[in-house]
């Protein structure tokens, strides 16, 4: 067994898994005190601790936090103790983007269309060819509440605000609604936009859907292929550490 946490920017992503299964999994604030909640329900039987450091200071976080409890039990780290294969993806490219891909495809055993919506909403193409993933690209979007918050810093006179549903009304009549209407109304079809051009552009249909923002894209209905996998980038990371025992 084998405790998997992944640091992103908003939320800390904690999952155990048997071998290349996520047997549970919970997404919560990136503090020491959920941090210990989550190990004392589901800690037994963890002989290590595999930690994917998205965000430097919620991955810090952890590390002290397992030095603490581990007990001589092993931390391995991806992109240190555990490097991640070369599947063609850019120096760059981010490692949970890159995990979600080779594990779709590898269980699949199909080229798929991984859409992640998080901070940042990542779409990225990757073909099953010859018994490996390869990425074949794909593109970054800010989440939608990413955009609000941008929109706010870059012109400080507006509010920061939450997006609306896209059943929002357009015919607003006050600035946050006007804000939170527009982003909740568009942000779906922006996403099927790019969706639409990486799909014809690569000719892989079948898209898969992860991540904590998820809720507004499936609430716009651009998404009828696709399965959601909550705890996508936690199965990558099992799957990373089982291959590199």
């Amino acid at each position: 067994m084998r405790l998997l946490a992944d640091c992103g920017n908003t939320t800390l992503k904690l999952g155990v898994a048997d071998g290349t299964t996520v047997l549970v999994h919970d997404r919560l604030p990136a503090g020491r005190a959920s941090i210990d909640q989550f190990f004392a329900r589901h800690g037994q039987g963890i002989r290590e601790l595999v930690l994917l450091p998205g965000n430097r200071a919620h991955g810090e976080v952890v590390r002290a936090w397992w030095a603490e409890v581990a007990g001589g039990r092993r931390l391995r780290v991806i992109g240190e103790d555990l490097p991640l294969p070369d599947y063609g993806q850019y120096a760059s490219c981010g490692y949970d983007r890159v995990l979600a891909g080779a594990v779709t495809c590898a269980k699949e055993q199909r080229s798929v269309v991984v859409l992640d919506a998080g901070t940042a909403t990542t779409i990225t193409a990757w073909r099953w060819a010859d018994g490996v993933p390869h990425f074949a690209g794909g593109l970054i979007l800010p989440g939608a509440q990413a955009c609000l918050d941008g929109l706010a810093a870059a012109a400080p006179a507006l509010p920061r605000v939450t997006p609306f549903g896209p059943a929002a009304t357009a015919c607003q009549r006050d600035t946050m609604g006007a804000m939170a209407a527009a982003v909740g109304i568009g942000y779906g079809p922006m996403v099927a936009a790019c969706l639409l051009k990486l799909e014809r552009e690569t000719d892989i249909h079948e898209v898969v859907a992860t991540g904590g923002n998820i809720a507004l894209i499936v609430d716009s209905r651009i998404l009828p292929n696709s399965a959601h996998r909550p705890a996508l980038v936690l199965s990558g990371m099992a799957f990373l550490a089982e291959q590199q025992q």
